[in-house]
């Protein structure tokens, strides 16, 4: 919240403007609102703060509405009139009697404004599901969506770009995607708070969807957690296909890529316990965490050394590290040491036979080492 914005508010109405900038989540993206362009429209001269209008920018499908909030601060309790942005002003204007929360205005509760916002969202979504009334392709992929699927109007925002009074441009479908992110491991996504959201933005370049582009936004929390946007890539939108089968096939993608990540970490977490409950009195260290590294003090022949193995990011497709530790010779000022990365390995066997069998390679591998350094 931009306190030299609110601070030029004026006090009867400051309470209305910070709940609505603390509390706003908006639209399919639960995007926060902003506010800009106070201004008084009243003469005063006084030293207190006189803000009474400003402009309130709200995210909506795939853009930003930018509609003008007019007070009259010496008549606080009064509710507020709107002036709505440029290109909604000759079609979007709502009936006062259809807004209930203007009606129903009570200036001491500090929600009013944040309830009128919300409830002229919807009024605006009605205004673009009219819009698209025009194109059969477009109110089948809009109904589909909603008949064939678990989405609820309320999960799909649709932003039509007008041409002319009978014309459409180009049309946003803004989507929102449903997967369980609560499972994601608590590591990765405890340095970045915030929203779990993620939603696909599919744009039709002209109402006969002869070309649609889609992309896919995600919050900077499932982002991180999920390993980056380059990592979870979605397939371009099929010539003649519809959204119908579209949407599904990345929600899809997306749940597996959650699945992904938890049986990766599930995994780890298990090969770690394997080699705890097998090699307990020789440990040292281990990740508790993330369960990505742990280290052993074991005897080979008298020999004493330390193995330590690391797990990779997509463990068990891919195998661990084995890294060998001299306890008593040097190289160049460094522990001696040899890592290995390419021995018998199946990423179907379970923690415990992982464990026994990395225990024989690294026989192996000491035999090998030994062997060569005798010849």
């Amino acid at each position: 919240m931009c306190s030299e914005t609110v601070s030029r508010i004026a006090p009867d109405l400051k309470n209305q403007i910070e709940v609505l900038l603390e509390t706003g989540k908006f639209g399919v993206c639960s995007g926060d609102v902003r506010i800009c362009d106070v201004k008084s429209g009243s003469l005063t001269t006084a030293k207190q703060p006189s803000g009474d209008r400003f402009k309130v920018i709200v995210p909506y499908g795939g853009q930003t509405l930018t509609w003008e909030v007019i007070f009259d601060q010496t008549y606080p309790e009064d509710p507020p009139d709107f002036i709505f942005g440029i290109e909604d002003t000759d079609d979007f204007c709502p009936d006062i009697d259809d807004v209930k929360s203007i009606l129903e205005w009570d200036h001491r509760n500090p929600r009013a404004l944040l309830l009128v916002i919300e409830e002229l969202l919807q009024l605006y979504r009605q205004y673009q599901e009219r819009l698209i009334e025009v194109s059969s392709r477009l109110q089948f992929e809009y109904s589909s969506l909603l008949d064939q699927t678990e989405l609820k109007p309320d999960d799909i925002e649709i932003y039509a770009f007008r041409q002319s009074e009978s014309k459409l441009g180009a049309v946003h479908f803004l989507v929102r995607l449903s997967a369980d992110f609560n499972r994601i491991p608590h590591y990765l996504t405890r340095d970045n708070p915030g929203d779990d959201t993620a939603v696909l933005l599919l744009t039709f370049n002209s109402p006969d969807g002869s070309r649609v582009l889609p992309q896919l936004y995600l919050s900077p929390k499932v982002e991180h957690a999920l390993g980056g946007a380059a990592n979870l890539r979605i397939p371009a939108f099929p010539s003649g296909g519809c959204l119908i089968d579209y949407v599904p096939n990345v929600c899809q993608l997306l749940k597996n890529k959650v699945d992904q990540v938890v049986n990766n970490y599930e995994k780890r977490k298990e090969y770690v316990a394997a080699f705890l409950s097998y090699f307990n009195s020789s440990l040292l260290e281990y990740d508790a965490d993330q369960f990505t590294k742990i280290s052993f003090l074991f005897e080979w022949n008298d020999f004493f050394f330390i193995l330590s193995i690391e797990l990779p990011q997509f463990f068990p497709k891919e195998q661990p590290t084995l890294t060998f530790q001299s306890i008593y010779h040097e190289c160049r000022g460094k522990p001696y040491t040899e890592t290995y990365n390419d021995y018998p390995y199946s990423p179907r066997w379970s923690g415990n036979e992982m464990a026994e069998r990395t225990k024989f390679v690294s026989n192996l591998i000491l035999h090998n080492i030994f062997s060569l350094n005798d010849t």
